[in-house]
């Protein structure tokens, strides 16, 4: 999977370049982090950074860089290029990159009526690490093209709903949220800190298996990730749940609090 940046400069080794200066190379069995810039502010990059050095080691990735200069590089990134908002792209298979990338924010309205989901029979090796994986990623953008969804979720040879393909997700029944284990999943910064929430929230939280069958039996399901943040679900395939549902509701207005008290911090 070949990206290309944004804007006016990528960082390359450490040093800022001009974009004419980029030759797109193949991304495949790489690490690599997406974080969210919002008022000139990488969101929770150090979450993003402890997470990034996780994935090399569990790929075998040596990167020759400190977290703190990593960091250093975004910022420098940020500030050369003059934009505010947007999404930026960390990655290394051999060299370190990083560039704004093209993204997809849901609608506002979203937020209250929630997207379309369908699903999708695969499994993404090393969920702890965040690879590229271009096989499971070509058959998701396959079917959301074909079926008009925002997401899939994947389903593992158990039939356990275990994640979306660049999402976590969370099933909500009464005042209890429940999602896939962790030891099954790509450990989500904004799944990490929706938990956070619904501790602090006083919403019962749970980790357990998730049948394919047992989702009829929860009144509200919403997906967490970088660009959707905490985004309900209203349909999957051809189940109808709530998307004004209060808990769901309640961490969405919750998850904008902490955002900008991060922001207001930097």
């Amino acid at each position: 999977m070949k990206q290309t940046p944004k804007h006016n400069y990528f960082i390359f080794n450490g040093d800022l370049k001009p974009v004419s200066d980029f030759v797109p190379s193949e991304n495949e069995g790489g690490i690599y982090e997406v974080l969210r810039v919002e008022k000139g502010v990488p969101l929770f990059v150090e979450e993003h950074m402890e997470r990034f050095f996780a994935s090399a080691e569990i790929a075998g990735k040596t990167i020759r860089y400190k977290k703190e200069e990593i960091i250093s590089f975004i910022k420098e990134l940020i500030d050369a290029n003059d934009v505010t908002f947007g999404n930026i792209l960390v990655s290394c298979k051999v060299n370190l990159k990083a560039y704004f990338i093209a993204h997809q924010y849901p609608k506002a309205s979203w937020y209250n009526s929630g997207v379309k989901c369908g699903i999708l029979h695969g499994e993404r090796r090393n969920p702890h690490a965040k690879v590229f994986q271009t096989s499971v990623r070509q058959r998701a953008d396959e079917l959301i093209s074909a079926k008009g969804f925002y997401e899939v979720l994947l389903v593992d040879k158990y039939n356990h709903i275990t994640e979306g393909s660049r999402s976590n997700v969370f099933f909500v029944k009464d005042n209890t949220v429940v999602t896939p284990p962790q030891n099954e999943v790509l450990l989500g910064i904004t799944r990490q800190k929706t938990i956070q929430l619904t501790t602090e929230s006083g919403i019962i939280y749970r980790e357990e298996h998730i049948f394919l069958n047992d989702i009829p039996d929860f009144h509200a399901v919403f997906i967490t990730g970088t660009s959707p943040q905490i985004l309900p679900v209203s349909q999957i395939d051809n189940l109808m749940f709530d998307a004004q549902n209060n808990v769901v509701q309640l961490l969405i207005r919750g998850y904008e609090k902490l955002t900008f008290e991060y922001i207001s911090k930097k």
